[in-house]
């Protein structure tokens, strides 16, 4: 009797610290990918990390270049274009902050260590590793993970998969 005793309480013991660390997890709005992230929507995206990054925005935009070594592509849509087809990449003479005010197009940045700050109407795709914060309306998904932007923080891959 005392053996089944013991072995109940050990099982409550477990699912006990399993059910808090489920909460706890569930109350983290930070989500582990595998070194993609796929995004849609409207508001503000911060984007800290390396690898590649493509983006179509109409809006704000700010790419700091922390380890001197990204490349910026953009591609402005012009006005008589109103599906962006027109938006051939370019590449942008290397500095260390870019700024778009009111850019309406397609961007890609690969690099080692950067940070886009992105404000407005967007959709985007990166590899590599790095945190992504999303707020405000939209959608995201990594390879096994999928939400809603609303003040979301996401971590996502790993340092081999960098791609240039």
């Amino acid at each position: 009797m005392r053996k089944r005793l013991l072995v109940l309480l050990a099982t409550l013991t477990v699912l006990m610290t399993v059910a808090v660390a489920a909460q706890a997890q569930e109350d983290d709005a930070s989500i582990e990918g595998k070194g993609y992230i796929w995004a849609k929507g409207s508001g503000v995206a911060i984007l800290d990390g390396r690898g590649r990054v493509q983006m179509a925005i109409d809006g704000d935009v700010v790419i700091y270049d922390y380890a001197g070594d990204a490349v910026v592509k953009i591609g402005a849509v012009p006005e008589e274009e109103p599906d962006g087809a027109a938006a051939r990449l370019q590449e942008v003479s290397p500095t260390t902050t870019y700024t778009f005010d009111n850019f309406r197009g397609r961007m890609q940045v690969v690099g080692s260590d950067f940070r886009i700050e992105a404000e407005g109407d967007m959709k985007f795709r990166g590899r590599g590793e790095g945190t992504v914060e999303l707020d405000g309306r939209g959608w995201w998904k990594t390879l096994r993970n999928r939400g809603t932007w609303e003040g979301t923080v996401l971590r996502f891959g790993r340092a081999d998969v960098l791609e240039s």
